[in-house]
């Protein structure tokens, strides 16, 4: 490769790319190192030279002048003759042709196809003259050249001696395409018309795949225009193509069902404005080769065109009717002329005898098919009564049965044609599986098969409901799309219009209704205006609602056959706004604010309360509750067993464990009960200076210190009573201790040491005599005390300091899973319903949330104030892991 490396080429485009990025286009064009400067007028030539001399000047480039050409009519690029009329072919690549000899070897066949590859562009159905020589290559055993191929040979060489000159398109004018199919292979060319001229622009050529070959004719005449567009995506992309075919290739495309190739085709091809228009009269010669569309070998392909077009009208429908002592149904089979099949099983909410219900399955879908468009029915029935009364062979008697027979007449004459016709039950399965269903189940639920109900005889009623045609108004989201597929008018705006072709391909008129082909082959009727809250609302809350999420209710309304461009987000907003969905939503366990850590600044300074109860009775004066305090520097604890839990108890346990034994603290925290929200404690809080803080309502994280002792607490005391329950309050002082003298993870040490700068002696260092109770001397112990009370201060930093490290391993920990959840003044919001507010009637079936309430103020770190609807305020701050946004 040249300068050593293998993407030299691709490195070099882009430089040239990039220092002739205001030229190329205009009046150059760069490919690697052939440069060509072109223009229409000498005068304006000269300047474009300059322009180009003028930025090789500037990036310092040179020129090999043994290569370059100036101020001449013509030149080579790229292979191709240019002139100021068009693409001519490389004479030296005619004369190398002309003078081949016919092909001796396979290698010879094979160089001769390559040759003519380069050509493609300027050969009439390149593939189709080309075929004999890929018929040698591919049997590979040798050259077999026989006449068909010399025949062949000798005619490329004539043909490419009057080889066409290739137009240039102009900016904004009408291009035009011809295709054409022959068994091997779909052709096209793209021509421009000038004086009423046909020029041909670009001849497209594409063999036939062996899967491609068994294509139907409609499928095979698309293949060509989706090639030709792929091919000549430029100019497909930059005019306005008119497209001459004797084909119905719109109806094609646009068929309310067609097969998936053919929907993708089309939504590739809605992007390009193309337009179709029946064959005019030949102006050229570069068109001959395309005056006829389709070649017909054989009857075969003229008879599946026949068969397409004979097909159209036909709708078949299969009915049959089902009565015993579970009831009685209808089952109905429709297939469409695309082939599509309509199923529907229907119940009826009176009793019928078995001839009644055939005769309702009948009437049933008669209705359906003339609903769809149906003109020309085909009706088959297992029923020999039904059918034969129908065609006047049979004689109805009863009274109810000539009734039938009057309606099942009149919806028939609806049709510009049908046919009915008795056929064996072994033939009508479908249908006959079908209304079994429907007559032997009271509660048929099937995502795949629509079940209706029949609630009086069709005999029954006084006159036939007719729907009113509703004509969309200019501001519909359907009225644009409706106007092109109509009346094939688009919007003046180019941008829009582009818009319009683009989603029209997934689009099809039915019976005077829009409907859009889903992805699933499902026809969605489309839906606009106000019906759309309707079909909300009766899907999400209706008869059969279920209350669902926005997601799940947008995907069952498409499943029903429903839609609008808007249908999820909508779904998404009315799910969400359903105040029945929201009351009855599960809990949120995320947590809504990040972790806030409480530090004490020193010892004894921040102190939590809690009660622990209700506990079985205990031997110690019937104590069934205990009190709990918690430093949450040292993490001391006190606990003391309470026979009732009083202001008084409550207050003195503070006033005795904590204020007399240690030091006024600074902060109490406790929960909301009435034993610590009370005048006396608060009386006591304020006599002694102390700031007294409550947990929100329903928070225990609050004071977690405290609730974590208490778990210690109660699990020990579960360990050590075993079967004896009620000596909980004799085992209490001694859980203490254990708990007292015990590592604590957070700190590093024990409460007791870090309370009075020493570990405390417990029973085993005297029972089994430890070292430091073994060289006990009373002498020293005084020094060794005022030692560690030395070093008390430097243990106490440490503990603070693994202290705050151990928070902020729970905080990363718990932060992770938390997804944050603010509020704003005037927010509307739902409150869980606490066991205090819940509606003890209602059992596992109560609401979970209840409201809605208003955030009146922000207290702060996730506590809201919130006031009923009428305006009065809730006494306690809620906080945030209990509240959700309300949407009205």
């Amino acid at each position: 490769m040249p300068f050593g490396l293998k993407n030299a080429g691709a490195t070099y485009q882009r430089l040239v790319n990039r220092i002739f990025a205001r030229q190329i286009g205009k009046n150059i064009e760069v490919y690697v190192d052939d440069m060509l400067t072109k223009n229409t007028t000498a005068e304006k030539h000269m300047e474009d030279l300059k322009e180009t001399f003028d930025v090789l000047r500037k990036y310092q480039m040179k020129l090999n002048l043994s290569k370059c050409v100036f101020g001449v009519p013509s030149g080579r690029f790229l292979g191709f003759q240019v002139h100021q009329r068009g693409i001519k072919v490389n004479p030296e690549k005619i004369k190398a042709l002309e003078g081949m000899a016919s092909p001796k070897t396979l290698k010879d066949v094979q160089r001769l196809t390559g040759c003519l590859a380069s050509l493609n562009r300027f050969i009439a159905k390149s593939t189709d003259k080309c075929a004999p020589f890929f018929k040698v290559i591919k049997k590979g055993k040798g050259l077999e050249w026989s006449t068909e191929c010399e025949d062949a040979f000798q005619k490329l060489k004539e043909y490419l001696g009057r080889a066409p000159i290739l137009s240039k398109p102009v900016e904004g004018e009408t291009l035009y395409l011809y295709l054409s199919v022959t068994e091997v292979a779909t052709s096209s060319v793209l021509i421009r018309l000038e004086e009423g001229i046909q020029k041909p622009v670009y001849y497209t050529s594409k063999a036939l795949l062996a899967a491609e070959t068994r294509y139907s004719p409609a499928e095979k005449i698309a293949l060509a225009l989706i090639t030709s567009a792929r091919k000549l995506r430029p100019y497909f992309q930059a005019h306005t193509i008119e497209v001459y075919t004797d084909c119905p290739l719109k109806l094609i495309l646009q068929k309310p069902k067609v097969s998936g190739r053919l929907t993708k085709w089309a939504v590739e091809l809605s992007k390009y404005d193309i337009r179709y228009t029946p064959k005019a009269t030949i102006k050229g010669q570069a068109v001959f080769d395309f005056i006829v569309e389709f070649t017909e070998p054989n009857a075969e392909v003229r008879r599946a065109m026949e068969d397409e077009q004979t097909t159209k009208f036909q709708w078949k429908l299969h009915v049959d009717g089902s009565s015993n002592t579970h009831g009685s149904g209808a089952g109905i089979v429709i297939t469409t002329p695309e082939g599509d099949t309509v199923e529907c099983a229907m119940r009826f909410d009176f009793k019928a005898t078995n001839n009644q219900a055939e005769y309702e399955a009948l009437l049933a879908g008669l209705r359906v098919c003339k609903a769809l468009g149906a003109d020309e029915l085909e009706v088959y029935s297992d029923s020999q009564v039904v059918v034969h009364q129908v065609l006047d062979e049979y004689q109805a008697r009863e009274e109810h049965m000539i009734a039938y027979l009057d309606i099942a007449k009149r919806l028939l004459k609806k049709f510009k044609a049908y046919r009915i016709s008795q056929i064996p039950r072994e033939e009508n399965e479908k249908a006959d599986a079908l209304s079994k269903l429907a007559s032997t189940t009271t509660s048929i639920r099937s995502k795949a098969i629509p079940v209706a109900h029949l609630t009086k005889p069709s005999t029954a009623e006084s006159e036939e409901i007719t729907i009113a045609e509703i004509r969309p108004s200019p501001g519909d989201w359907t009225y644009k799309l409706r106007k092109y597929l109509e009346e094939n008018i688009l919007p003046e705006d180019t941008v829009e219009a582009k818009r319009i072709r683009y989603r029209s391909a997934r689009y099809t008129i039915l019976r005077g209704e829009l409907y859009r082909k889903g992805f699933s082959k499902v026809l969605q009727r489309c839906i606009s205006g106000e019906k759309t809250e309707e079909i909300l609302r009766s899907v999400h809350s209706g008869v059969c609602g279920n209350h669902t999420g926005g997601k799940s209710l947008a995907h069952k309304i498409l499943r029903q056959g429903f839609y609008w461009p808007t249908l999820f987000a909508e779904a998404q907003q009315f799910a969400e706004s359903c105040k029945t969905c929201q009351k009855v939503a599960n809990d949120i366990r995320r947590p809504p604010e990040l972790l806030r850590s409480l530090t004490s600044p020193w010892p004894f300074a921040i102190w939590g309360l809690e009660l622990i109860g209700p506990m079985p009775i205990g031997t110690k004066g019937g104590a069934k509750h205990a009190i709990v305090a918690v430093d949450y520097f040292t993490k001391w604890a006190e606990a003391e067993a309470l026979v009732h839990i009083t202001e008084a108890n409550t207050t003195s346990f503070v006033k005795k464990n904590i204020i007399y034994r240690f030091e006024i603290p600074s902060i109490i925290i406790t929960d909301n009960g009435t034993q610590f929200d009370n005048k006396k404690f608060r009386e006591m809080c304020e006599e002694f200076k102390i700031a007294n803080y409550y947990a929100s309502p329903a928070h225990p994280q609050t004071i977690g210190q405290t609730e974590a002792v208490n778990k210690v607490i109660k699990h020990t005391l579960k360990a050590k009573l075993e079967a004896k329950k009620g000596g909980w309050a004799d085992k209490l002082p001694e859980v203490l201790w254990a708990y007292r003298t015990t590592v604590r993870s957070s700190t590093g040490e024990t409460p007791f040491a870090l309370a009075f700068g020493t570990e405390a002696v417990i029973p085993a260092e005297t029972t089994f005599t430890s070292p430091r109770v073994q060289l006990y001397s009373p002498e020293h112990n005084i020094d060794m005390l005022q030692q560690n009370l030395d070093e008390l201060e430097e243990i106490r930093d440490a503990a603070q300091v693994r202290n705050s490290s151990y928070q902020q391993r729970a905080a990363r920990y718990y932060n992770s899973h938390v997804r944050e959840r603010r509020f704003q003044l005037g927010d509307l919001v739902l409150r869980r319903v606490s066991p205090n507010t819940k509606d003890k009637s209602s059992g596992s079936l109560a609401d979970k949330w209840e409201g809605p309430y208003i955030i009146k103020r922000i207290v702060g770190h996730g506590a809201y104030m919130i006031a009923r609807p009428e305006g009065s305020l809730v006494p306690r701050p809620c906080n945030a892991q209990y509240l959700k946004i309300f949407y009205p």
